[in-house]
């Protein structure tokens, strides 16, 4: 996967006829080969005396080792080892829970469910793989993005062609925001593709970040590096992003435990998330926190899709595309020159603003005497249980402290008016200022507790 993962190649080399040797490479995949023994190799095996295995008793030691040894090597067969690959290669990606209809089909494609591949041949061209005006080309939304601050890379291997990819890399590096378009989002802007000059508007701009990723190559097995960089982190992101990356983008499930453990950390000091709480709206908030963490510290990932057909939940068969994400495991492999993981820079730089987020005063869970009880408990839900029941002690030990400092002050204040008052009035006055505070403090714990329960 990514840059270090090899890919099935088939040799054309001229020696593949050559009788000169007898073990000339037919398909190489990595350290394996498949090879074709020579004409009078294979003559000479079949004039030699030879000894069939229905030939040795079954009670006899050398059957029960003659058949471990023909399994053992049929399960060392090209073929089995690369379907092996495959399945092993999936299980260690993360199943995207949202996926996306390309299209809808006909009845009479429910029986092709297990080729998805052939239907994109069936409906739309070759290498095309989602439907839409003809002009607008993978190609197309590639050059727009281009254009607007996000940069491609593509690799081929020695034996593909030139615009036959085994793997690419996508690193944005801005995100432009509707306010900063133009007059309008129908505003167009040009690009040149081939040497025609082709325009695009805003809605064209966010389809890219979709249509840009459906590509494949010939073997399926196609991947995606992506990166977001972290100045984008900068202003809030828009919309439409986060819902691109509910599609497109890595959860923390992905993480290794170097960095998970630094997240976990990370997300209880953050500041940029503690303005975040502080927010009347927040969009996709069971995941916010997470993609504020890849993004701030630019953790790429890999991505991959895959066509299925299925249902929609009117029973009307489609083409979905799944997708999957996984952790770059280069990061976690050791430089045999600096002898560490090429990703401890990344682990330095999280533990150093770990570090610089923990040298900042603790102002309570209690920002300001402004933080609602909805932004304390947006706060509170995202983490696990242990660490709900502690903030939640917390900020009900904060909500006392705040209460006996209002009830002091007002004691003081109110000191000359109830030397004028009447005793009576006095009592009154204090039995109401002594119930209040219990009964804001019980309802403050009711709310709490219906919370923890919803959590």
């Amino acid at each position: 996967r990514g840059r270090g993962r090899s890919s099935s190649v088939v040799s054309s080399r001229s020696s593949y006829g050559s009788s000169s040797s007898s073990s000339t490479p037919i398909i190489q995949r990595g350290g394996m080969s498949l090879v074709k023994l020579n004409s009078k190799m294979q003559e000479k095996a079949s004039s030699s005396s030879s000894i069939h295995l229905e030939d040795i008793p079954e009670n006899n030691p050398l059957y029960a080792q003659l058949q471990e040894f023909i399994t053992q090597k049929q399960s060392n067969t090209f073929a089995t080892i690369a379907r092996e690959d495959t399945t092993d290669d999936m299980k260690t990606y993360e199943k995207v829970e949202k996926r996306e209809i390309i299209f809808l089909l006909e009845n009479s494609d429910i029986q092709r469910r297990e080729e998805p591949w052939k239907i994109f041949q069936r409906y739309l061209l070759n290498g095309l793989y989602f439907p839409g005006e003809s002009y607008k080309t993978r190609k197309y939304y590639e050059t727009l993005l281009i254009s607007t601050g996000v940069e491609f890379q593509h690799f081929s291997g020695y034996n593909t062609g030139e615009n036959v990819y085994n793997f690419s890399k996508m690193i944005v590096k801005q995100i432009i925001h509707i306010e900063d378009w133009g007059i309008s989002s129908m505003t167009e802007r040009q690009i040149s593709l081939n040497n025609v000059k082709m325009n695009f508007t805003y809605w064209d701009y966010i389809q890219a970040f979709d249509k840009v990723l459906c590509y494949n190559n010939e073997r399926h097995k196609h991947t995606w590096f992506i990166k977001i960089c972290a100045k984008i982190f900068a202003n809030p992101m828009p919309n439409w992003f986060l819902n691109w990356w509910s599609y497109h983008g890595p959860t923390i499930k992905i993480l290794p435990a170097p960095f998970l453990n630094l997240y976990k950390e990370w997300v209880k000091i953050s500041p940029d998330l503690n303005k975040l709480y502080q927010q009347d709206h927040i969009p996709y908030l069971q995941q916010i926190e997470q993609i504020c963490f890849f993004i701030e510290f630019s953790i790429p990932w890999i991505h991959k899709w895959i066509p299925e057909v299925d249902f929609t939940e009117e029973q009307i068969p489609c083409l979905y595309r799944t997708f999957y994400n996984n952790f770059w495991d280069k990061l976690m492999k050791k430089d045999p020159q600096t002898k560490t993981i090429y990703g401890q820079e990344l682990l330095d730089q999280i533990t150093a603003a770990v570090k610089e987020y923990k040298s900042i005063p603790n102002k309570g869970i209690m920002t300001n005497d402004s933080t609602s009880v909805k932004h304390i408990a947006r706060r509170i839900s995202n983490h696990d249980e242990e660490e709900q029941n502690r903030m939640i002690l917390d900020y009900l030990e904060e909500v006392k402290r705040s209460l006996l400092s209002n009830l002091n002050h007002y004691a003081k204040s109110d000191s000359s008016m109830h030397s004028e008052a009447s005793e009576d009035i006095m009592q009154e006055a204090q039995q109401i200022e002594d119930e209040e505070p219990a009964d804001t403090l019980k309802r403050a714990e009711e709310l709490l507790a219906k919370l923890k329960e919803k959590a």
